[in-house]
């Protein structure tokens, strides 16, 4: 149950009711708007169910995170309207006080039942927003014990009934496309997820958080896990086998995903890897029958529903967002109109997929690191806890230094702070917290310009240094993913473009010491060619890098 908030008596009607027969005894009482405030305050205070904010009869961690999303709302509506209510009582009360005291002799009692209530207004201001805090407060404990009650026990076996149909049918669906390809039909990509003794596989034209989640959850009691993947291969159906085309994927990690296809297919479906140099590895197997490959009727009563794609939907809205501030913004405007076609057309499963590849790029990720390694005892609680204490310890700061950015947002530097906050949406997102928190060192020090030392001062040469690590580490990322759509476009051009691409990464030097070194990089990206192709394909790099620059010119001439 949430705190309960009472409304004092001296902010009812009937105590400014009793001040009648007193200021009848006035000369001239001041109008006052007074009455009618309390009148609609005591309205909306009994119209506010503060026990629908609490935490009775909870159940799941879903159940936490749905109250307290009521509760933001009603912050956002009928909460803030309460406190905007009580200000326009205070306001009345002050005003009236203000008007009456310029009558020497006007009664005593009515001022000394002003100011009470404007003394009362404050204080019930300050019980809700304590309220709302605690209230929060008791939600995330809740769902954070929700959740660790739920990862203990594991998933239910209705649930992983659901996801093993779910990740079959995700498996079929695609070696029936590679079976039959399709003119200029987009390139299938795998992720595999290696455990203590099995390796499990998903197929899928995007592959990232929506798989590793789906293959970590079918996977109980096999952590720490390694995740496979390699955006530079392809899988096709060659020579009656599902064939990984692949530098990176050897035979043996193949025999492990070919035993666990085994269970799932009841098939022993023969696999191979090819990699570029023509070598080949193959495991002994059959091929796929086409009745196994038909779409099951069954499956089709299980497809996503519009409720449970909404709900994915809401949560990944503010990633989305911030994902189209950033270089995947064009991609994801794309599949954002076909998810509305999709949706519009009932075909939730579809969307579903469509989904997947935007989460897929809200990732991001570097490329070229196949694997990674997760922690034991993080292993069954899902992506988002794979970083541990990392993660915390980047939350906690993150939560310590939102009243400041919620300021600088108002301020001078909000442009540069929305960026910088977007940015941290995205390496967050990814798990990547070491770099989240070089944004929020960056953020730290846009927060202190704008609120503390003297107008003329600048940045020392170590914060000068690490702004330009920040916006260098914001440029690579940005970069990097541009080089891999433009690898997976394979147009004629592809391979010119990558080098551009890989040039302007290698001369961003990572720490420039010397005025000689900033005067270079200066001029470099100020006149070289390939710096503005380069800011034509992906955002604008140039800009902030050379602020950055700026500031560090003038650190070290200082």
């Amino acid at each position: 149950m949430m705190a309960q908030v009472n409304l004092p008596q001296t902010l009812g009607v009937a105590y400014w009711d009793k001040q009648k027969s007193a200021l009848a005894k006035a000369t001239k009482a001041p109008a006052t708007k007074l009455p009618d405030a309390l009148k609609e305050l005591t309205k909306q205070h009994l119209a506010l169910d503060w026990d629908a904010y609490g935490t009775d009869k909870l159940k799941t961690a879903d159940d936490a995170k749905a109250r307290a999303a009521e509760l933001d709302a009603a912050v956002k509506g009928k909460i803030k309207a309460l406190l905007s209510q009580a200000q326009t009582v205070e306001t009345a009360a002050t005003s009236f006080e203000s008007e009456a005291k310029k009558d020497k002799a006007f009664p005593k009692e009515p001022l000394a039942a002003a100011a009470a209530i404007v003394k009362a207004a404050k204080e019930y201001r300050a019980d809700v927003d304590t309220a709302v805090a605690a209230a929060r407060k008791a939600l995330d404990a809740k769902t954070q014990e929700l959740a660790a009650q739920k990862s203990a026990s594991g998933p239910s076996s209705a649930v992983v009934a659901k996801q093993t149909k779910l990740l079959k049918s995700k498996l079929l669906t695609a070696i029936a496309l590679l079976r039959k390809p399709q003119p200029n039909a987009r390139p299938m990509r795998f992720m595999i997820v290696l455990g203590k003794t099995s390796a499990s596989l998903a197929l899928a034209y995007a592959v990232g958080p929506a798989q590793e989640k789906l293959l970590k959850g079918l996977m109980p009691g096999e952590a720490p896990f390694k995740i496979l993947k390699d955006m530079k291969a392809v899988v096709v159906w060659e020579k009656n086998a599902l064939t990984f085309v692949s530098d990176r994927l050897a035979g043996t990690t193949l025999k492990k995903v070919q035993l666990w296809l085994k269970k799932l297919l009841k098939l022993n479906l023969k696999m191979r890897v090819r990699k570029s140099t023509g070598e080949v590895e193959e495991t002994e197997g059959e091929d796929i029958p086409e009745h196994l490959l038909k779409a099951d009727p069954a499956d089709a009563a299980d497809d996503l529903g519009r409720e449970e794609f909404m709900e994915r939907m809401a949560a990944l809205d503010a990633d989305i967002k911030a994902g189209l501030r950033g270089p995947s913004a064009a991609r994801i405007k794309e599949l954002m109109a076909e998810i509305a076609k999709l949706a519009k057309a009932d075909k939730y499963g579809d969307a579903d997929a469509e989904l997947d590849e935007i989460e897929a790029l809200l990732a991001g990720g570097d490329d070229e690191e196949a694997d990674e390694q997760e922690d034991e005892q993080d292993a069954d609680a899902g992506p988002e806890k794979a970083s541990g204490g990392a993660q915390a310890s980047f939350m906690k700061r993150f939560a310590g230094l939102q009243a400041g950015i919620k300021a600088g947002l108002a301020g001078a530097d909000a442009a540069r702070l929305k960026e910088l906050v977007a940015g941290i949406t995205q390496l967050s997102k990814a798990g990547k917290f070491a770099d989240s928190e070089k944004v929020l060192d960056a953020i730290e020090v846009l927060l202190k310009k704008g609120s503390g030392g003297s107008p003329g001062s600048g940045k020392s040469a170590a914060q000068a240094m690490d702004e330009w690590k920040t916006r260098r580490a914001a440029a690579v990322n940005s970069l990097k993913s541009v080089a891999t759509k433009v690898a997976n476009a394979k147009h004629a051009s592809s391979a010119k473009a990558i080098i551009e691409l890989q040039a302007v990464i290698k001369n961003l030097t990572a720490e420039p010491a010397t005025l000689q070194q900033v005067n270079e990089l200066q001029r470099w990206l100020a006149d070289d060619d390939v710096v503005a192709d380069v800011c034509e394909l992906a955002e604008d790099i140039r800009t902030p890098l050379l602020g950055a620059l700026s500031q560090l010119r003038t650190a070290i001439t200082a």
